[in-house]
């Protein structure tokens, strides 16, 4: 039903008007653009023609069922044209009105719409767009192209579409979700996606809601997430260094991963990245970079190298190659400097670009190209056809090109050809970089069962369960106020309870007799008062202290926080957050993300770590966490040569 949205049968607006300041203006206007495709009913309650057009003065004077009905009537009025719509036999209302009070609230009027067989976009909707269905109940005019958009907010939704155009794109279809008092970002996401004119997809969302039904929706084409501060409602009070650490960033970022989904910080930078998924295939790690001059060659390779691309140098065969059609002088490496040859002869740039690209993933040309034509009318023709050449053949390895005048004959040509063209390096460059980690979302495998039962809020029975999953601790009991605790020494003495142990003296390291450790642990429980106290061996080997914590996000569920541990984990911040539960494989992929997995491997001759180990209380504390509803987050910190020494659960 909800694909019927962005093709009607027919549609009707209300609060249509002739005035261009007002919303029933626009969309009366984008309305009648597809009068040849469907018929279009106008509501006006003065009764007045709307852009050469007579009205109806209310939906019950309509000859026919309008499928479709578009409300921009004062707020007051919305009740009474809701119900008129529905009685008149609407199945999908667009409810641009804003300030809507109706009796009930949303679920009230969404129960409304839906007990009628309707479906409701907003209110406060900045309206649908199909460019395949002619359908354009927007504010503005928006252009026809290859993305898909879904906002949560309508003004962000139009800027992309503005941006796609600009760039020499445009969007399939468009859809601002509003205030979603029915209809919401997962089901009006999939009809965007699914529509076969969009090729690529862009979402702003401003909260979660959608969790991990982004993993299903990203399954068949590229989608891109636009979003500011990640979960909104994961900014709350945390106890443990992992709910510190799985920020609502690192939780975005955590689901992107998961669902193979781009990220992008701004409108700008999701259309450069939508461009760059349309020209390109798959993933780009390794480009080469053609220059006009040397400077704008070394601009291009150090942004590329500094945003996380490979500029490999090329070779001997390919310097050979350059060598030859290149006079002398000329940079031959990656960057490839052309001294000139470009200008001389305008079909340098594509016998250049196929001879480097067989070692790279995706070229780009950097400087006068496509500029000529725009400056030297005479030229027209040679730069077209040189642009046709490198159109044609640079197919499996595609070009990308920075142009210092972005408009233009050329510009136009390529731009219909597929090839991006953007005004600086910096927009090329943010598009490939984010194809870095470009993949399809994963298949799910087979997830480690992990024993786990009872309450295990407290560290008595977490490290129990811990220990029975296969994770090791260092032999250790209840302090008891007894004599010798029968343990090897140094001894480590500890507070049950707080999880910032070091914060409140609810840590004593290193005491090496009995008298020692009777002694500390009057003066902790003279601090700390009755919090029951724990004492273990002290595991005295040089190994890396890590973090592996489990922490339950409210719109995505458990995720899973990795990364260099101990009393330094908040300062360093070096961790990676990922979904869970988590496969073993899945968890190396993690740790491999980190910088301290630098350490883990052998650092400058150091044994390396037990990352099998690791991985698996990475796996433990996620299933765990999965598997226990009524626990909000558990951490070991830090787990060192994989031995647990601290454990935390609430």
């Amino acid at each position: 039903m909800t694909e019927a949205l962005f093709d009607p049968r027919s549609v009707a607006v209300v609060g249509a008007s002739g005035d261009p300041a007002k919303w029933g203006y626009w969309l009366a206007r984008g309305a009648l653009s597809g009068a040849s495709r469907r018929p279009v009913h106008l509501v006006n309650a003065r009764g007045a023609d709307v852009l050469g057009h007579a009205t109806h003065r209310s939906l019950r004077e309509l000859p026919q069922t309008p499928d479709l009905v578009a409300i921009a009537t004062p707020p007051h009025t919305y009740e009474q044209v809701v119900g008129d719509a529905l009685d008149a036999g609407a199945r999908h209302l667009v409810a641009i009105t804003a300030g809507v009070a109706y009796p009930g609230g949303l679920p009230a009027l969404a129960g409304r719409v839906r007990s009628a067989g309707a479906r409701l976009v907003g209110p406060t909707s900045m309206g649908v767009y199909d460019s395949a269905a002619a359908l354009a109940l927007t504010w503005g005019t928006l252009t026809p192209g290859p993305i898909g958009v879904v906002s949560q907010s309508g003004s962000v939704g139009l800027e992309l579409g503005y941006l796609a155009a600009k760039e020499g794109l445009g969007l399939s279809r468009f859809v601002s979700v509003g205030a979603a008092a029915d209809l919401g970002v997962r089901e009006l996401a999939e009809a965007v996606v699914a529509a076969p004119h969009t090729r690529v997809v862009v979402l702003y969302l401003e909260d979660l809601s959608i969790g991990r039904d982004l993993i299903a929706l990203a399954g068949g084409k590229p989608v891109i997430l636009l979003t500011v501060g990640g979960s909104a409602a994961g900014r709350r009070a945390v106890t443990s260094h992992t709910g510190a650490l799985a920020t609502p960033d690192a939780v975005v970022d955590a689901l992107c991963r998961a669902a193979g989904v781009l990220r992008a910080r701004t409108p700008q930078e999701a259309i450069h990245i939508a461009q760059a998924c349309l020209a390109v295939p798959g993933p780009v790690r390794r480009v080469a970079v053609v220059a006009d001059s040397g400077g704008q060659g070394a601009v291009a390779a150090e942004l590329a190298e500094r945003l996380g691309l490979e500029v490999p140098a090329f070779t001997p065969a390919t310097v050979e190659a350059l060598r030859a059609l290149l006079p002398p002088g000329a940079g031959l490496l990656n960057p490839v400097d052309l001294a000139g040859a470009g200008e001389a002869d305008l079909a340098t740039y594509p016998r250049i670009a196929e001879i480097v690209a067989p070692e790279v993933d995706a070229v780009v040309l950097t400087g006068y190209f496509a500029s000529y034509a725009a400056d030297s009318p005479a030229l027209e023709g040679a730069e077209l056809t040189a642009a046709a050449h490198l159109a044609e053949t640079l197919t499996t390895r595609p070009c990308l090109i920075h142009t210092m005048r972005p408009e233009g004959p050329t510009v136009d040509f390529l731009r219909a050809a597929g090839v991006p063209v953007h005004g600086t390096i910096d927009a090329v460059m943010t598009g490939l970089s984010a194809l870095r980690s470009r993949r399809d979302a994963p298949t799910p495998g087979p997830r480690e069962a992990t024993p786990s039962s009872g309450d295990l809020s407290g560290f008595v029975d977490l490290r129990r369960a811990l220990m029975a999953a296969g994770l090791a601790f260092p032999a250790g009991l209840l302090y008891d106020d007894g004599g010798d605790p029968g343990l090897t020494y140094p001894l480590v003495l500890k507070a049950l309870g707080p999880a910032h142990k070091t914060e409140v003296g609810g840590v004593v390291l290193g005491i090496g007799d009995p008298a020692e450790l009777h002694r500390e642990a009057a003066r902790m429980r003279a601090r700390l008062g009755g919090l029951p106290l724990w004492v273990e061996e002290q595991v005295t080997s040089p190994g890396v202290e890590l973090i592996v914590g489990a922490h339950r996000d409210p719109h995505v569920g458990p995720v899973v926080t990795f990364g260099a541990g101990g009393v330094l984990a908040e300062l360093l911040a070096d961790t990676v957050t990922a979904l869970a539960p988590l496969t073993r494989e899945e968890a190396k992929n993690v740790i491999a993300e980190t910088r301290v997995s630098r350490l883990l491997a052998g650092w400058r001759g150091a044994p390396p770590a037990d990352l099998g180990a690791v991985a698996h209380a990475m796996v433990v504390l996620g299933t765990i966490l999965d598997a226990h509803p009524e626990l909000t987050e558990i951490e070991v910190n830090p787990l060192k040569d994989g031995v647990a020494l601290d454990a935390y659960a609430s």
